[in-house]
């Protein structure tokens, strides 16, 4: 048996030796939507059966006219019987019936064909009946439209794929039963569907808590497992999972409520049990034909879609309407104008979008792998379980595919444990489907529309960006296969491929390419882009190819790749195939091109062996150094070669860095490459010299400036959304740079510069440049008192290092040219831990420093800035659902009270009389603010803790008398004291719990008098317990806990205690994670304490004038005489 790593370090010798020619066979080609041999490929979900098929008669006995392959029954798609056997199939399910035999069975009733089986045992006839209608074929051929073009001239030599036929099935789609449906007309009444739905709007409502939720999730469950246990609905399970949600989550108007939509859920589940298809799809089109056409997102809309998608906690998208990035969504029937090759071509969006998706190209000989395969046992799958398709969901985000369900629709269903068992059953569900997808050949008529996608197509500015949306539930059923996989695709592809999941591939290989190019003996470098590169890709040859290379992933790839995707076109009735190549929306699809190329890569480094050069990929992008002559021959080998795989190398789009000196000699070896000895971009990143360097990175930066600006103009409406957008987003743009690119601290001051002066004014809301002082506090991260506004000319260089130390181990495997990679993952996980001890470091030097310079007042609010839990309110993400949006006023006063600067446009005299500063704001007693902070934290505990399963939870209850009890001096032992909260099994089972609360002020003078911190929280823990402890441990028989907080977020040790507690009683109740609910509950009472301290800080202080008003009991407002005066 040949291993794995012989067929990747032999592929030269395999094309040489190991490809024997083989008969005139012909490779599967993609079948109509129909499956009837020679029929137009009418992209349409109709049952179309072959006239030449037996009469079955609905005949459930008729064994004999079963599919030999499936046993399926024949009438459920196009079927052709074998002149050998006599036997009979589904097109589908046999893989050696090419174009050219589907042209000559179309148009010649009589010609024969032949099995598998049969074909090895009668080649020569075969070969004769191949032979005698070659040139009825090529005729029929060319008047005979494939599926996104016309086919203009006679294919020939086609090359036989070895894909794996598809499994037998114990279901029977005649036998089924569904409601009053039963056998075809259920397949005919789902498809009829699915074409409906699939041109709807998108107008889903969330699913609903309680009963009729839970009843939705158990008919997806049961539609799920009608696929997995092969059942008699096995046809159509896949199909009716995606026409479920769009026929029953249809919103019935625009201003619907959760009431309406749980009657009108109850109604729909009733009818889709029966089966009433048609009642569901009327009522449906009705909703649909009354939909107002949506808005096409535009541009000058940008600011509104920013904070609609900020407020859903959707940073990324969010991003996209910053700066340059923003798009909008062509009419496929505009003509857009793209640059080719220097001239400017005009052409309709709808052709554009066919041009990029093309037909299938046959295989060729010499592309294809040879040999034995290795035996994948099905038990590595069993750790898809249904904790992991949980954990994936909540992973996914984006859009949704054509069903209409998007990511958060998924995670509700899976996720959320307001449904319990149910959600846990359908995550079990769709592991079991997972684990069938993974180790089953499928019937690809059965996954029709689970590889469906929905296509839109983006301005590109200039030109057209085709967008692939897949379905969710195939985005985390592929996330799941793939982390399964996921060390079998790395031994498969890496390190020379660093595309596949390999933790900084792309940084590796940037550092791998400039050391390359540092290399006094290296004299280029060549860039190379592939043209339409992950469209383009020979699906056929790589079905093939994979079950060598990964054998462990080729069981999915092959069902989800088999037959052509179908291209929903947003808000039109158009659709397209993907029929090459990889399908968009598929978290598999990096993985399978990766693997597809590793054939290519491994001839084209065979060929060049003796020449010294290096090679790196990223996906489709390509690079190799070396001398002029060696790196000459490499790229003569990948054009060559690349075109059997689908890899078409762009001369136009392919850049030659050459050392200084070598340009004029490299144009003459290179006539048709662009070529530089300045140096080009790289994977976002540069090669070349200095001063390109240079150029690049100070073009960089006046874009990154632009798009601060653009920022910092949304913060002066909306701080907190800005801010987000800035740490989650805009951040990220340059800190990819920084680790990447060397020596561009000095270039990074402009940015410097342009974050003090618009930004940070925008966020504070003041109209001048923060202090040198103030400055370098922000530049700490939050958790140590700043707002993680870094000074990237301090940081740039130090994070380069970062990144060359973290991906060392890769870069090196990439510079020598190993076959194979293994990760050391504890090696990774030391370095990663030193790299976090060290950023650490130089922020607590820095931080030291900062504060030697400080007044002890502005250290006492550094520090309690600093406190654990302080900051939550700044690194939350202002998502509106969970109540963590803060208005314009309230967020440039949290920062206020942060750094205990003066608030802007407040009174400069409280009302008692003082100096309106914000520490006496915080003091002051006029207006009862104080009893707000108060009460409104100890509302929230009692509320809390009533949510984590404690009885007789009650606020402000009397304390027994004393009765003459001896107590401790400086206890309370007046009759009528009483605490804030009492509640019963906090600690132990019906015990009796009683807690106090008290919200002080860190910067009132009877608070400066500590040392530190941690002595002024003990003193008031220890002041609390002397009134209450004795007295209720001798006289109540409880326990009393103080619940000491700070207006600035910070909270005491016998607080933090309770908050564990707290925390860890309702991760058992509410089925949650520990650290989830203990994050939940810091921001919870970090919000609400911020809302109130901010309340005291604007809150009315005056007298209350009472106006005189009428009685509004005894008044008919519908009688008011203003109403009946005609203007």
């Amino acid at each position: 048996m040949q291993t794995r790593a012989q067929h990747r370090a032999t592929a030269a010798e395999l094309n040489e030796v190991s490809y024997k020619p083989t008969e005139e066979l012909f490779v599967e080609l993609p079948l109509s939507k129909s499956g009837n041999i020679g029929e137009d490929p009418e992209r349409t979900q109709e049952i179309n059966v072959d006239h030449d098929a037996p009469d079955v008669e609905n005949d459930e006995e008729n064994d004999p006219w079963l599919c030999f392959a499936c046993k399926e029954d024949l009438w459920s798609s196009g079927s052709v019987g074998c002149d050998g056997c006599s036997e009979w199939f589904h097109v589908g399910c046999v893989c050696n019936i090419s174009e050219e035999q589907r042209a000559i069975l179309a148009s010649d009733e009589e010609s024969p064909w032949f099995c598998s089986d049969c074909k090895d045992r009668t080649p020569s006839l075969l070969s004769q009946a191949l032979t005698e209608g070659r040139d009825k074929a090529n005729d029929v051929l060319l008047s005979t439209p494939k599926s996104n073009s016309d086919l203009t001239e006679p294919v020939t030599n086609y090359v036989e794929c070895n894909i794996p036929p598809v499994g037998t099935s114990n279901g029977d789609i005649a036998k089924a039963k569904w409601g009053k449906l039963r056998g075809l007309d259920i397949l005919s009444g789902v498809n009829a569907a699915y074409k409906k739905v699939v041109k709807w709007q998108r107008n889903i409502f969330q699913v609903p808590s309680g009963k009729a939720g839970k009843a939705f999730i158990e008919e997806l469950t049961k539609a799920v497992n009608y696929f997995t246990a092969s059942s008699n609905l096995e046809a159509v399970a896949m199909t009716m999972t995606m026409i479920l949600p769009p026929l029953l989550l249809q919103k019935p108007s625009k201003n619907s409520k959760s009431k309406d939509h749980v009657l009108h859920l109850e109604k729909r589940l009733e009818w889709w049990r029966n089966g009433d298809l048609d009642l569901l799809v009327k009522e449906g089109d009705a909703i649909q034909k009354r939909l107002l056409r949506r808005k096409v997102s535009r541009a000058d809309n940008k600011e509104k879609m920013f904070i609609r998608l900020m407020l859903l906690g959707k940073v990324s998208a969010a991003m996209r309407w910053v700066g340059e990035h923003s798009t909008s969504v062509l009419d496929i029937n505009s003509v857009t104008e793209t640059v080719v090759d220097g001239r400017v071509v005009k052409q309709k969006v709808i052709d554009t979008l066919k041009e990029k998706h093309p037909d299938p190209e046959p295989s060729q000989e010499d592309s294809l792998l040879q040999g034995p395969k290795d035996k994948v046992e099905d038990v590595i799958y069993q750790n898809i379980e249904g904790e992991l398709i949980e954990r994936c969901a909540k992973q996914i985000s984006g859009s949704a595919g054509p069903s209409g369900l998007d990511s958060d629709g998924w995670k509700r269903i899976l996720c959320s444990k307001q449904f319990g068992p149910a959600s846990r059953e359908l995550c079990n569900a769709i592991a079991d489907l997972s684990r069938r997808l993974s180790s089953h050949y499928i019937n690809p008529h059965y996954l029709h529309a689970y590889i469906a996608c929905r296509l839109v197509p983006l301005d590109k500015k200039p030109g057209v960006r085709p967008v692939g949306i897949g379905e969710v539930l195939r985005r985390i059923i592929g996330k799941a296969i793939m982390l399964v996989t996921k060390n079998d695709i790395l031994n498969a592809t890496a390190p020379l491929q660093v595309c596949a999941g390999l933790s900084g591939g792309a940084e590796a290989a940037i550092h791998a390419i400039r050391s390359m190019y540092e290399d006094d003996k290296i004299e280029a470098i060549i860039l190379v882009d592939a043209d339409n590169a992950f469209n383009r890709l020979n699906r056929q040859t790589a079905l093939h190819n994979i079950q060598y290379i990964c054998p462990e992933i080729a069981p999915y790839i092959v069902n989800t790749y088999r037959t052509p995707a179908r291209l929903f076109i947003s808000n039109t009735d158009e659709e397209i195939l993907s029929q090459e190549g990889v399908t968009q929306g598929d978290n598999s699809a990096m993985a399978k091109y990766s693997c597809s190329l590793m054939p290519l890569i491994n001839i084209v480094a065979m060929k060049c062996a003796d020449n010294n050069t290096k090679q790196v990929w990223y996906a489709d992008d390509a690079a190799s150094s070396g001398k002029l002559n060696g790196i000459k021959q490499w790229w003569d080998q990948l054009q060559q070669n690349g075109p059997m795989f689908g890899y078409f190398p762009k001369p136009s789009k392919t850049w030659l860095i050459v050392k200084p000196g070598l340009k004029e000699r490299a144009a003459k070896l290179f006539p048709d490459v662009k070529i530089t000895d300045e140096g080009h971009k790289y994977l976002g990143s540069f090669i070349g010299t200095p001063e390109g360097m240079d150029n690049f990175i100070n073009n960089k930066v006046s874009d990154w400036m632009k798009e601060v600006d653009d920022i910092s103009d949304i913060a002066k409406r909306e701080p907190q959304l800005a801010y987000s957008g800035y740490i989650y987003g805009l951040s990220k743009r340059w800190n990819y740079v920084c680790r990447t690119t060397p020596g561009i601290s000095y270039q990074m001051k402009r940015l410097d510069y342009k974050i003090r002066e618009s930004f940070i004014p925008a966020i504070l809301n003041r109209a001048y440049s923060c202090t040198d002082v103030n400055r370098r506090i922000f530049a700490l991260p939050a958790r140590d008192g700043g707002l993680s506004l870094y000074n990237l000319s301090e940081t740039s260089d130090m994070e380069y290092q970062f990144s060359c130390q973290a991906t060392s181990g890769l870069t090196e495997a990439i510079l020598n040219e190993h076959t194979e990679y293994h990760e050391d993952f504890q090696r990774t996980k030391d370095i990663k831990e030193q790299i976090t001890k060290t950023r650490k470091q130089f922020f607590k030097c820095k931080r030291d420093e900062l504060v030697s310079e400080l007044s002890p007042a502005q250290k006492l609010q550094l520090d309690l800035a600093s406190e654990k839990g302080a900051s939550s309110w700044l690194t939350t993400l202002p998502v509106k659902e969970f109540g963590y949006v803060l208005n314009k006023q309230e967020f440039n006063d949290a920062l206020a009270l942060r750094y205990n600067m003066n608030m802007k446009d407040a009174p400069r005299q409280c009302f008692c009389g003082e100096t309106n500063t914000v520490n006496h704001l915080l003091m002051c007693k006029t207006g009862g603010y104080v009893h707000l902070r108060h009460d409104s934290l100890r509302d929230v505990f009692a509320e809390l803790m009533r949510n984590a399963g404690c009885k007789d939870v009650h606020t402000e209850p009397n304390l027994l008398k004393t009765d003459g009890v001896q107590l401790p001096a400086g206890s309370n032992t007046k009759d009528d004291a009483r605490v804030d909260i009492s509640a019963r099994s906090f600690w132990n089972p019906l015990e009796r719990a009683l807690f106090d609360v008290r919200v002080l002020h860190p910067q009132a003078p009877s608070n400066r008098s500590h040392k530190d911190i941690p002595s002024m929280y003990q003193h008031h823990e220890n002041e609390k317990k002397r009134h209450y402890n004795a007295r209720i441990l001798q006289i109540e028989k409880a326990t009393f806990s103080p619940l000491v907080f700070t207006t600035t977020g910070g909270m005491a040790p016998e607080a933090q205690k309770v908050l564990k507690r707290l925390a860890e009683k309702t991760s058992r109740r509410k089925n949650q994670r520990y650290c989830d609910v203990m994050t939940f509950l810091r921001r919870r009472l970090r919000f609400d304490l911020l809302r109130t301290t901010i309340i005291s800080l604007r809150g009315y202080r005056g007298k209350v004038h009472q106006l005189s008003s009428a009685n509004i009991d005894g008044l008919d407002l519908n009688l008011d005489p203003t109403d009946q005066v005609q203007m």
